[in-house]
């Protein structure tokens, strides 16, 4: 097996992924000595905290596991050279004639996928934008519970989405409505000034802590779904490449895993017939990612909403925010949140 990798060994332009524990115990089973070392010493937590305007709440949620993406990938390079696979970094496929020669060719390069686009007649992207602004940062202030950060300024409504990945990093991911990134002149901010701007509006939850930047630079999501075949001859796709989530609903990195994993299950179950396990692979994963999608869908659409309704009820937001993708159940939280539920019914 061999790894074409367009960026440097030891380069992400990320800061940390949280896995939740029901997703890395969806992929344990396909490699369990693999998911033990990645969440080995990572950082647990249950609980989600929810801040709006300075007043703050902490729910129970899933169990999330964190890990920086440096150390992420440091882990996962080194189990794949355990296992013989082969890597040329600073190398980026530019023609299928590149991927001729190859039993098979798995395109996991990304949103912006080259490979997908060698192929766009049959796998159909289609592609579209979300309509809010967001810039990536990291900072020394750890969010040891992941939290929401909402806030109603002159501009719009702020938000952050702040947790902690290490033992002295967080991510910190500003998310503005059109309306706050334009009325707040983010458009006319090179990426120093807007972390500055950031630092300053979010300084009290930052509690005095600064942001970092690693090309920090605003950009609205690339929504990507594959509506034709996934696969072309012996080339196929995973992960961001071939379908694409909202930053609040999971990573891409978690999405491409679990796409690995359906399509050597495929492999497998097709005794290694390449074509067969590429029908296999669409077969038993593509109504398991649409759902996904359809959930992102429904999350995108309640972020972009909040600047014609104004968060003003803590405990309100909270719960509409919990539920807003469908794939909670309202007894299941109420169960693990009764004293706060209790409270908030009582004024209903």
């Amino acid at each position: 097996m061999h790894i074409v990798e367009q960026n440097p060994a030891d380069a992400t332009y990320g800061w940390g992924i949280g896995l939740t524990e029901s997703a890395l115990d969806a992929l344990r089973p396909a490699a369990c000595d693999v998911i033990d070392d990645l969440s080995d010493g990572s950082d647990i937590t249950d609980e989600m905290g929810f801040i709006l305007d300075g007043k703050s709440m902490t729910v129970h949620a899933s169990s999330f596991y964190r890990i920086s993406r440096i150390l992420l990938l440091e882990k996962l390079q080194r189990w794949a050279r355990a296992a013989g696979v082969t890597f040329a970094h600073n190398e980026r496929v530019e023609t299928s004639d590149e991927l001729a020669g190859w039993d098979l060719v798995v395109g996991a390069d990304g949103v912006n996928s080259q490979v997908r686009e060698l192929f766009t007649e049959t796998f159909k992207p289609e592609i579209s934008y979300g309509n809010n602004w967001f810039a990536w940062y990291g900072t020394p202030r750890l969010f040891n519970a992941p939290s929401l950060i909402f806030m109603n300024r002159p501009e719009g409504v702020f938000v952050g989405h702040a947790s902690q990945y290490s033992p002295d990093r967080s991510n910190f991911l500003v998310e503005l409505s059109p309306q706050a990134y334009h009325n707040g002149n983010f458009d006319t901010l090179d990426e120093e000034a807007s972390r500055q701007r950031c630092e300053e509006i979010f300084s009290d939850s930052l509690q005095g802590d600064r942001l970092y930047t690693n090309k920090s630079l605003w950009f609205q999501p690339k929504f990507v779904r594959c509506a034709g075949s996934w696969s072309h001859d012996n080339v196929t796709l995973i992960g961001d490449a071939l379908h694409t989530v909202h930053p609040s609903l999971g990573s891409g990195t978690r999405l491409s895993m679990r796409d690995a994993v359906y399509l050597v299950d495929a492999l497998i179950a097709g005794g290694w017939d390449v074509p067969a396990a590429l029908r296999g692979y669409e077969e038993t994963r593509r109504h398991v990612a649409e759902s996904f999608q359809r959930a992102a869908v429904r999350s995108i659409g309640w972020y972009e909403s909040l600047e014609d309704r104004p968060p003003r009820d803590l405990a309100k937001l909270t719960l509409e925010y919990v539920m807003r993708t469908g794939r909670v159940r309202y007894e299941e939280f109420r169960r693990r949140n009764s004293e706060m539920m209790s409270a908030y019914e009582a004024l209903q």
